[in-house]
C-alpha cells in the first residue's frame, strides 16, 4: 500500500519526466522563422531582407563556423541549389559571427553560396541549435525546417522546389 510520501514521489517523478519531454520537444523543433524581423548584411554592408525574394524559393540556414553539422550540411545545400537552379532558389547562409570568421569558413568549405551576417545575435532570435535551416516557398511560407543538419540534396527537398 502506498503512503502519501510515496504518492508524492511518484507524482513528482511523472511531472519531471513530462517537463523534460516538453523541453526536449521544444529544443528539437525549429523556432518560428525570425528572419522577417531581422536584417542581414552582405559583405559590402548592404541590408538584405528575405521578403525581397518573394517569388523565388528561399533556403535560410543559420549556422556557426565552429559547427560540425553545419559543415556537413553545406555541400548538400550547394547541391540543392545546383539541382534547382540559382534563378529558382536563393540560398542565404546567415551567421552572427565576424566577417573574418565567415570569410574563412566560406573559403574553406563553400565559395559558391551567398553568406550574410545577422544584425541581431542568433540567440536573440531564439536560434540555439545549429544549423537551423528553413525552406520557404515562393510566397515566403516555411515549407520545411530542419535542425542539426539534413541532406538538402535529397529528392524530398528538391521536389519541394518544383512548381
Amino acid at each position: 500500500m502506498m503512503n502519501s510520501k510515496n504518492i508524492f514521489i511518484v507524482f513528482i517523478s511523472i511531472f519531471a519526466i513530462a517537463a523534460g519531454l516538453w523541453f526536449y520537444n521544444g529544443y528539437k523543433k525549429a523556432p518560428s522563422l525570425p528572419a522577417y524581423e531581422n536584417d542581414v548584411k552582405n559583405e559590402q554592408g548592404q541590408t538584405i531582407k528575405i521578403a525581397d525574394f518573394k517569388g523565388q524559393y528561399v533556403l535560410v540556414s543559420y549556422f556557426q563556423t565552429w559547427c560540425s553539422d553545419c559543415i556537413k550540411e553545406l555541400p548538400t545545400i550547394d547541391h540543392l541549389q545546383a539541382r534547382v537552379g540559382k534563378s529558382k532558389l536563393v540560398v542565404l547562409m546567415i551567421s552572427d559571427e565576424s566577417w573574418e570568421k565567415i570569410d574563412h569558413f566560406k573559403e574553406k568549405y563553400c565559395n559558391t553560396l551567398d553568406f550574410y551576417q545577422s544584425v541581431k545575435t542568433l540567440r536573440e532570435q531564439n536560434i540555439r541549435v545549429f544549423p537551423t535551416t528553413y525552406l520557404l516557398n515562393k510566397e515566403g511560407v516555411v515549407i520545411m525546417s530542419k535542425l542539426e543538419g539534413y541532406d538538402w540534396s535529397s529528392d524530398e527537398a528538391v521536389n519541394k522546389c518544383v512548381d
